[in-house]
Order: structure tokens, then C-alpha cells, then sequence
């Protein structure tokens, strides 16, 4: 009997080996209508190819749907450098689920995808920042009904982004539980998972994730995250490695690949989402410390910066009382 609907989810992290920050998992969760198989999910690029595509140069004006790492631009000409991955990212969330949604500030944002305001984890994550924050509203506007009209008439009844998020203390004490660094962000990916199996148990899914630390083989943890249910192997090989989950309901297939950016849109999609928010976060934090410390130019948080930025405001986290620790990953 064919599927009534399959839900295409695509999960991406930001900021795994950063000295300092947050590290991001994204998730990308689409509802397509029609006998769609788990196993061959639709291409998102060509179903949405008058509104997306892969470059941040389109000579149409399309939005750009890549890699963060791809799409991340320079500053130079005057242009924000998360402009292109802000617009991205913000344009989606204006489809069927939500078309009204306005967003106004990134507590805002954080709130809609599920995350704690960072201001609540330390008092350099204060003071909200307004959105968009790096690209042309009137820009974002056109981006936003773009995405709906190439959304409508292709089955595409809805889009979710949600994230995790878990700054230095909270990796920290991780590490102190014993968890090792690699298994903090597939912690974080299996309660995306976990989620999208309980949020619908009907509904054919298929998950799409980049290969996990370098490793072929998945299956033991993935029956640990779910006990309950009987699990397969597809197919493992030195690029790709598939799951079955047959759960009550319905199906959950999960894939791991080599760059599966390249081959899955929501991967895409989740990528630029983790280093949104992740860029976001930063940049409260280099505000507050530029506010105490100057000259200071900002970091992204990668250890050889990271290092930098630590040493130039070593005095000021003596004189507030704040442990180095507060801000340095362990792991």
C-alpha cells in the first residue's frame, strides 16, 4: 500500500571542534505528500528549483542551499558574511506551517527552534540581537515568497527547523559524566531522532546525517537509542552506511554519508541552520566582551583564535570572578 506521506529530515552539527561556543545540531524536518519511499527520498533541489539552488551567485536570484562551509562569504564588497545562509535559513520558516511567523529578535529565533535563550547560560550571552541581522529585509521578503510558491503544487505540506544546543559548561560536564568528545553530538542527533519518531508515529521517515566521526558501523547505537523496536541493516559501506527501524507504526529509515550535504538537501538546510545559530550566540558574546576590553576583534572560537581572544581578555574574567573553565571546552 503506498505511503500517505513521508517526512525528510536532514541533521547537520556546527561547531565540533571550536575551543570556545556552542556546539549546534540542527534538524530539518519536511512533510511530503504522496507514495514517497523512505528508502528514495525525493531531490529538494529539483522539486524546488525555481526558488533554490546550490551556488550563492545565482544569476536568478534564487536562494542558495549548500553547505555552510560553501556559503559562508568573505566581507568583502560590503556584504555581510552570513547573509546568504541567513536568508536560507529565515525563508524556509515561511511555508505552510508557519506563514505569518515574524521574527524580530534571536531570542525569538532561539525560542521557535526549541533552544534556550543563551543569555541563561552566562552573562556574555546577553542582550538579544534583531533580525534579519545580515541580510536586506526587502531581500528576505522576495526569498520568502519565492520558497512558498516553489513549495506549493509539490506536495510539500510543511518545514520544521529545530535545534540543540550545548555551550562549553554544559560540554564540560559532559566530559566529567565521562562521555567521550565524539559522542556528544550523536547524543544530540538521537534526540532529534527520537523526537521525529514520537512526533509522528504513523508516518513513514527518513533520516539523513553526515557520517559520524569517520566511523562506518552504527548499528549497537543506534539499538541503544531505541530498545524497543527491531532494527536492520541496509547497506555499510566505506560511503554510506543505511538502517532500518520498523517501528509500530511505520518505518524510520536513517542513513550516515560521506558528505551527504551533496546528496540531501535538509543536511544542507540543518547545516546552514547550526551555523546560524552557533554565529548568532558568538556574536552576543564577542558584543559583551568588546563592551569591556578594546580594542578586542572578535572570534569565532576555533583554538588557535580561540587562544587569542582568551589571552586578551584573561584580566577581565579575573576581575568579574569567571573561570576560564566557563568558557573553555575540556573536550
Amino acid at each position: 500500500m503506498p505511503i500517505a506521506m513521508l517526512v525528510y529530515a536532514g541533521i547537520d552539527e556546527a561547531g565540533y571542534g571550536p575551543l570556545m561556543g556552542p556546539l549546534v545540531v540542527a534538524s530539518s524536518q519536511w512533510c511530503i505528500d504522496g507514495a514517497c519511499d523512505p528508502l528514495a527520498p525525493p531531490n529538494l533541489w529539483k522539486l524546488l528549483h525555481q526558488a533554490v539552488c546550490r551556488s550563492s551567485n545565482d544569476r536568478r536570484g534564487r536562494i542558495a542551499i549548500n553547505d555552510s562551509k560553501k556559503l559562508k562569504g568573505t566581507g568583502t564588497g560590503g556584504e555581510h558574511p552570513m547573509a546568504t545562509i541567513e536568508r536560507g535559513v529565515l525563508s524556509s520558516l515561511r511555508l505552510h506551517e508557519c506563514p505569518t511567523l515574524s521574527l524580530t529578535s534571536d531570542s525569538e529565533l532561539f525560542a521557535h527552534l526549541g533552544v534556550d535563550d543563551p543569555a541563561l547560560h552566562a552573562a556574555w550571552y546577553g542582550g538579544s540581537i534583531d533580525i534579519p541581522w545580515a541580510c536586506d529585509a526587502a531581500r528576505l521578503r522576495i526569498a520568502e515568497s519565492m520558497f512558498r510558491t516553489a513549495a506549493s503544487g509539490n506536495g510539500i505540506t510543511s518545514h520544521t527547523l529545530a535545534c540543540k544546543a550545548l555551550d562549553a559548561e554544559s560540554i564540560n560536564a559532559a566530559a566529567q559524566r565521562g562521555m567521550v568528545k565524539t559522542s556528544i553530538p550523536w547524543s544530540l542527533l538521537v534526540q532529534h531522532v527520537q523526537a521525529l519518531s514520537a512526533k509522528f508515529p504513523t508516518s513513514a521517515i527518513r533520516v539523513a546525517a553526515d557520517r559520524q566521526s569517520g566511523r562506518m558501523r552504527y548499528l549497537a547505537d543506534l539499538m541503544r537509542a531505541f530498545p524497543r523496536d527491531s532494527l536492520a541493516i541496509l547497506h555499510e559501506d566505506e560511503r554510506e552506511s543505511i538502517y532500518r527501524i520498523d517501528r509500530t507504526g511505520a518505518p524510520l529509515v536513517i542513513s550516515f554519508t560521506v558528505e551527504g550535504e551533496n546528496d540531501h538537501f535538509p543536511i544542507a538546510l540543518a547545516s546552514m541552520t547550526a551555523k546560524y545559530t552557533r554565529e548568532l550566540w558568538m556574536a552576543r558574546l564577542n558584543r559583551w566582551f568588546a563592551q569591556r576590553v578594546q580594542p578586542l576583534e572578535p572570534t569565532a572560537g576555533y583554538v588557535k583564535d580561540g587562544r587569542r581572544f582568551l589571552a586578551e581578555v584573561r584580566d577581565e574574567l579575573k576581575a568579574h570572578g569567571i573561570a576560564e573553565t566557563r568558557l573553555v571546552r575540556a573536550i
